[in-house]
């Protein structure tokens, strides 16, 4: 996984690498990592670039590491990258606007088509 922070801005782009499942060990780690890289930095914006998936569905951890750290965050915007998997993308936004509407978070969330597109999204509002 590879984040690179705009502090001035507030907005944190996450990649992971495309040989890595969503199902292993790995990514949950890298998931509790991006956590708390976001609550320590109070990151407002978050890029997913998930690249080309390596395959796998959201595991039970996943989904619930997701719903024991969103709601402690800072987040206001998330952009998804389209990525070649649109059952991986679709699911991931699905996960995270359920959790958006059931603890009525002021997040967004939004499938973009890059990352250009993502940053003019979040200038949107600004």
């Amino acid at each position: 996984m590879e984040l690179a922070y705009d502090e001035a801005k507030g907005i944190l782009h996450v990649s992971w690498s495309d040989d890595l499942s969503v199902e292993s060990a790995r990514f949950l780690q890298t998931v509790v990592y991006l956590f708390t890289t976001i609550q320590e930095q109070k990151v407002s914006h978050l890029i997913i670039d998930s690249g080309l998936p390596a395959g796998g569905v959201l595991t039970e951890e996943v989904i619930q590491c997701f719903i024991h750290h969103i709601p402690h965050t800072t987040l206001r915007k998330i952009a998804l990258l389209d990525s070649p998997d649109y059952l991986w993308d679709y699911n991931l936004l699905q996960v995270i606007s359920l959790l958006v509407a059931n603890y009525k978070l002021p997040i967004e969330v939004k499938l973009v088509s890059s990352h250009a597109a993502g940053l003019r999204w979040f200038a949107e509002t600004e």
